[in-house]
């Protein structure tokens, strides 16, 4: 029996702790609070209490678009709704790419540990 088949054999015989291992899910809450723990964790303050600054101005310059009484100023906080709705668009998706980030590492170094262990009791039984 050559080493693929020791490991495929033991891949098998593992699939239900592996898979238990892998199928641990996490809820929205969970990822939100491990990006703000993760290492840009301070970062994603700065940019959730910019963002929180951004909706209050979409929503002023919203209310100042639709009670502007001349075109300019229609067209004047017009624009600047779109500016600040695209600048909260890519500030939350870039908080959201961070909660993807952090939830792809965790699921990576799990993989990394079952193949460590796995790893560790071919070596042992070829001993």
């Amino acid at each position: 029996m050559n080493i693929d088949q020791r490991i495929k054999q033991e891949l098998e015989s593992e699939a239900e702790s592996i898979d238990e291992i892998l199928n641990d899910k996490q809820g929205l809450f969970d990822l939100v609070a491990g990006s703000f723990k993760a290492g840009l964790g301070p970062w994603v303050v700065v940019i959730n209490i910019i963002i929180l600054v951004v909706t209050g101005l979409m929503v002023w310059s919203g209310y100042e678009f639709f009670t502007a009484e001349q075109m300019q100023d229609q067209v004047f906080w017009g624009v600047c709704l779109v500016i600040a709705a695209m600048a909260q668009i890519a500030m939350k998706q870039w908080v959201w790419l961070e909660m993807y980030r952090g939830s792809l590492l965790r699921e990576i170094k799990r993989v990394e540990i079952a193949v460590a262990k796995l790893s560790s009791k071919v070596n042992s039984q070829n001993e």
